[in-house]
């Protein structure tokens, strides 16, 4: 049964952690420079997208992507609860997380940036780990704010 008082607090915890976790892993001055690399073979296609192409991606072009999918994922992960595995909360958050990042980064970066785009297989592996933390805390986060409710 759904903790509804808990998923009122999973969701707008989760989408605002996940809005800032990400887009601080992804937008810091460090992972831009690794990102847009032209030294590490990075896609001057994938560039162009993200700096010169109008209109550029800006936070708020992003925010929603950013608030709402992790809104859903939070109210996805009390409808499953019971289906995640783990028994303790932070292995339940962390196997979400690792479920997460397997449905939504690797499809995304396999088909956007990789599949459209170009971009190299280094680059890649780098962008998925940084999906990887950011959905495993976020993930665990929500999993240890959640109890089911009995």
């Amino acid at each position: 049964m759904i903790n509804w008082k808990r998923v009122a607090i999973i969701v707008p915890v989760g989408a605002v952690l996940n809005m800032f976790l990400l887009f601080g892993l992804f937008m810091n001055s460090y992972s831009q420079q690794i990102i847009f690399s032209e030294e590490f073979g990075q896609s001057p296609k994938l560039v162009g997208v993200w700096k010169t192409i109008e209109p550029v991606p800006t936070l708020e072009s992003l925010v929603p992507a950013l608030l709402i999918t992790p809104a859903i994922y939070s109210f996805v992960f009390a409808l499953l609860y019971d289906a995640i595995p783990g028994k303790r909360k932070i292995t339940k958050g962390f196997s979400y997380g690792v479920i997460l990042w397997a449905l939504i980064a690797v499809f995304f970066e396999l088909f956007t940036p990789n599949g459209l785009f170009g971009e190299p297989a280094n680059l890649l592996g780098y962008e998925l780990f940084l999906w990887f933390v950011g959905l495993v805390s976020v993930s665990t986060v929500i999993s240890l704010i959640y109890q089911k409710k009995i």
